[in-house]
Formats: C-alpha cells, structure tokens, sequence
C-alpha cells in the first residue's frame, strides 16, 4: 500500500505541475500577429525648406534637371542632391552646400569650391563616357573648366542642349579668342620688354 500511495502522490504532483502550467499559458496575452511590411511613403517636399529662402526657385527646377530622376536612388532630383545638406548656420552665410560658378570668367570664383568638387557633383550623374561621345570637348574642359562655365543648371532652358555645329564652333572661338588676345598681348610685352633691355 506504500507503493500505492506513493504512486498517487506522484500523479497528483504532476496534475497540479500541469495544471499551473497552464494557467500560466492562458495568463500570457497572445502573440500579435506581425504586420505586413510597410513602405514609409516622404510627406515632406525635400526642397521645401529651400525654396522658402530661394524664391527664385520656388517653382521648382526648370529644364533638364527639372525632369530628371537622378540615377543613384531613382527619385526625382533635389536641391541637396547637387548642393548638399545645409547646416543650421546656413542662413547666416556660412558656406556649407556646394556652390557652383563659372571659372572662365571668375578665376576666384574656385577658391571655395575647387573645379574638381564642383565638377564631381555633375560627374555623379553624368557619365564622362556619355559626355566625351556626346561632345569631345567635355574630356578637354573637365580639369580646366567648371561644368558650369559652359552649362546653366535652372534655366527654363538650356542654352548648350542640341546646338548646331556652327553655334559649337562659334563657343569655341568666342571663348579662345579672348585667350588667344590674352596670349598676344603676353607675347607682345614679352618682345617690348626684351627690345628696352637688349638697346
């Protein structure tokens, strides 16, 4: 009869193990189900806080850039694709985004932003491959030039997209006759500075 009892010691033991074990399960809320993934969707317009200051440009990009998806993360192009994230101390001046100028006519222009960093914003969606097949004096002007020596980057349109041949030749004489005048005039000092010295 000890066997016996005992026997059923154990049994009630594990009933009352089971039984807590299962109030224990009832007890625990249930597992909410996972939601499916959501896609945060930007309420935001990224140029909003731009345009507020730059009301040139509060109708948006015009021209080419104004259209364009820019080809690193497929949206449309925004201000601080190209100039940057502005600091909080932008307003008072301070030169945080990307400024870009024309280096042919402003030599100082580049002392802020090299031609190297302006033009490497414009590389990192145009390709120089596509540039050097659309016109072979891109590869030429590339270290010597700012993109924006040349090209405009709001207008309502621009003036270098799908110009004549003689309209691309008369850019290349209109800019090198200045220095080619430039050159002149050197070696004309050149020669009168060498004339008074040999008299």
């Amino acid at each position: 009869m000890g066997d016996l009892t005992m026997d059923f010691l154990r049994l009630m033991l594990m009933a009352a193990m089971l039984l807590t074990s299962l109030q224990g399960q009832a007890a625990e809320p249930a597992a909410a189900p996972v939601p499916a993934t959501h896609e945060v969707e930007f309420l935001r317009n990224p140029d909003k806080a731009c345009t507020d200051c730059h009301k040139e440009q509060s109708e948006g990009m015009h021209g080419k850039h104004g259209q364009a998806t820019n080809p690193n993360n497929l949206a449309p192009v925004t201000c601080t694709n190209c100039h940057g994230q502005p600091s909080p101390q932008h307003r008072e001046g301070v030169k945080d985004v990307m400024r870009f100028s024309d280096s042919f006519n402003n030599k100082q222009s580049t002392e802020s932003y090299p031609i190297s960093e302006q033009n490497g914003v414009c590389m990192s969606c145009h390709e120089p491959k596509v540039l050097r097949e659309a016109l072979w004096a891109h590869d030429v002007h590339a270290t010597k030039l700012t993109c924006t020596s040349c090209h405009q980057l709001h207008p309502a349109k621009e003036p270098m997209v799908a110009i004549p041949e003689k309209s691309r030749i008369k850019l290349c004489v209109d800019c090198h006759s200045k220095q080619h005048e430039a050159s002149k005039a050197r070696q004309e000092q050149s020669k009168s500075a060498t004339g008074k010295e040999a008299s």
